[in-house]
């Protein structure tokens, strides 16, 4: 009887949409009090989503407010 030495792939690793605090400061490369400051402050105007007493980014929003910031 033959048995299956192969060995298992590991899965295709899919990136996370929402991110807390912490993960979208490092994604961002920024502190997490800047973060925080900017989330009270609205400047910069980061978007951000809060479900329940969690503060959420979404890094498809991240990425499109920071090519608004883009200059020529």
């Amino acid at each position: 009887m033959a048995t299956n030495t192969e060995k298992k792939e590991n899965p295709v690793h899919i990136p996370v949409r929402w991110m807390r605090v912490e993960e979208a400061a490092q994604y961002l490369r920024v502190s997490v009090d800047f973060l925080n400051k900017a989330r009270i402050r609205k400047n910069p105007n980061i978007p951000f989503t809060r479900i329940g007493g969690r503060v959420l980014y979404d890094r498809h929003a991240l990425d499109k407010f920071l090519e608004s910031l883009e200059q020529i």
